[in-house]
């Protein structure tokens, strides 16, 4: 199987329960014996952890490149 997305590709990944949001990809996961799909590390920025999730779960952004530079992060005072 080929990786659809690269590593600091953004990608949209709709979290449960949530609204679609941008995230880059950290890493592509070894793939797994007699698995249905690849698996990648994303993360946002505005988050504090990793997603692990499935390539179906992703969809491909028209802008491409690194999410973090089209939305900085927002900083309270």
């Amino acid at each position: 199987m080929k990786f659809k997305f690269a590593t600091g590709q953004a990608v949209e990944y709709t979290p449960r329960g949530g609204a679609p949001e941008l995230f880059t990809v950290l890493r592509q996961m070894p793939e797994e014996f007699q698995a249905y799909d690849l698996k990648y590390i994303i993360r946002n920025q505005r988050e504090g952890f990793e997603r692990h999730v499935l390539e179906c779960e992703l969809n491909a952004t028209d802008g491409g490149g690194d999410a973090y530079a089209k939305f900085p992060l927002r900083r309270y005072a």
